[in-house]
């Protein structure tokens, strides 16, 4: 059953510290000796025996973050830890919980993609020009990102279309309704491929000295950035071929400051920004709430904070009250920490600073571009500050 239920944890998007601790926790409340060492993409358990160690390693898919199964995983923990079911019938449950059906389907998954998308063009401060673009980029990735999940190709080529598509669409759109300020709806279209959860946790797990973890998860962000830079650049390029090849001129120059949307949008992109967060997450109606409040926090307590304390202590603020008031309803509501957590991150991941720099280095502004690079990592060294801070003044809900 430990077996099962580290297999589980991994595949629903824990990071390596957490699941280490976790199944050493899980393993000592039922009498048994576990040595457990985790990787992004497999897993390797020791059981000490009466003649040795028996050891099982695992290669283990990411398939993302997925929060219903995690707090439905918690439940039968919870149980299988107390006595309250057998180990066997624990099993069986944690079973039929990874091979449960979606609970999203198609069209909401586009949808999700799509609130997404023009709730970040809001929050970035953009246009109306800016959030239209947005919207057509959105609907493309998330048509993207069903039709390849159905076809079952690898990620990357994924995220290289996707990028592919937001160039086109941005750059096109340049030509229909001319200038507006281009990296606001690529962001917001793209943010949510961009792997600023992933940088978070890799510089979580390098913070709690799982380097190997760390490490790996950092090549792995790399790998994502340069394919969708490929994608960007290779967009770009059609695009502006397109445009003068059928005579409608290249891409006019981009505005730099956006007309922006009356103050009556932010709250309407909260909302459906969580609704997208619900459903990219894989979380159930009934967590609808927590992600709004999340959204909420995060996106409030990171402007304040970067407002009266500049970006970078801005970021550790709002990542300090997220993490607290996370652990705080975890307790509450005896819940993992991810449930309320997860909404406000993907808030405050710093996957705009990642596109800017993309953007930068395509122009061949390579100072700004290395600027916003270093900047990126900065940010995310900030959030994970902040998270440790937070869980150090209250310890966090674990699985069980």
């Amino acid at each position: 059953v430990l077996v099962t239920l580290a297999d589980a944890l991994h595949r629903v998007g824990q990071p390596a510290h957490r699941l280490e601790q976790t199944m050493v926790d899980a393993a000592a409340q039922v009498g048994q000796e576990l040595q457990i060492f985790a990787l992004p993409t497999g897993l390797i358990m020791s059981f000490k025996e009466d003649d040795g160690y028996q050891t099982r390693l695992s290669r283990i898919e990411d398939s993302g973050i997925h929060l219903e199964r995690l707090a439905r995983l918690s439940g039968v923990a919870d149980r299988i830890v107390q006595g309250k079911i057998d180990p066997a019938a624990g099993k069986r449950q944690l079973e039929q919980i990874m091979h449960a059906p979606e609970r999203w389907g198609p069209v909401a998954v586009v949808a999700a993609y799509l609130l997404s998308a023009s709730a970040f063009a809001v929050f970035f401060r953009g246009g109306l020009a800016e959030l239209i673009t947005a919207v057509f980029v959105g609907l493309a990735v998330g048509l993207l990102a069903v039709a390849t999940q159905r076809v079952r190709v690898s990620r990357r080529l994924f995220e290289l279309a996707s990028a592919l598509a937001a160039a086109w669409i941005a750059t096109l759109a340049g030509g229909l309704y001319g200038p507006f300020v281009e990296w606001i709806p690529l962001a917001a279209g793209l943010i949510i491929l961009l792997p600023g959860m992933a940088t978070v946790d890799a510089v979580e797990e390098l913070s709690n000295g799982h380097l190997a973890a760390g490490g790996a998860r950092l090549a792995g962000v790399a790998v994502v950035f340069l394919a969708m830079t490929f994608g960007t650049v290779l967009g770009i390029a059609t695009a502006d071929y397109l445009m003068v090849s059928t005579g409608a001129g290249s891409a006019p120059a981009m505005m730099e400051t956006p007309r922006p949307l009356p103050l009556w949008a932010t709250p309407i992109a909260l909302v459906a920004v969580s609704v997208g967060s619900m459903i990219r997450f894989r979380a159930r109606e009934s967590d609808l709430l927590g992600c709004l409040l999340a959204s909420f926090i995060a996106l409030a307590a990171s402007r304040l904070g970067t407002r009266g304390l500049g970006p970078i202590s801005g970021a550790f603020l709002a990542a300090l009250v997220l993490g607290a008031v996370a652990n705080l309803w975890s307790r509450r509501m005896r819940q993992p920490v991810e449930l309320f957590d997860v909404p406000g991150l993907a808030i405050l991941v710093p996957g705009s600073i990642g596109l800017r720099c993309l953007a930068s280095l395509l122009s061949d502004d390579t100072a700004t571009g290395v600027h916003d690079a270093f900047q990126m990592f900065v940010t995310a060294m900030a959030i994970v500050a902040g998270l440790l801070f937070s869980n150090s003044i209250w310890r966090q809900r674990g699985v069980f």
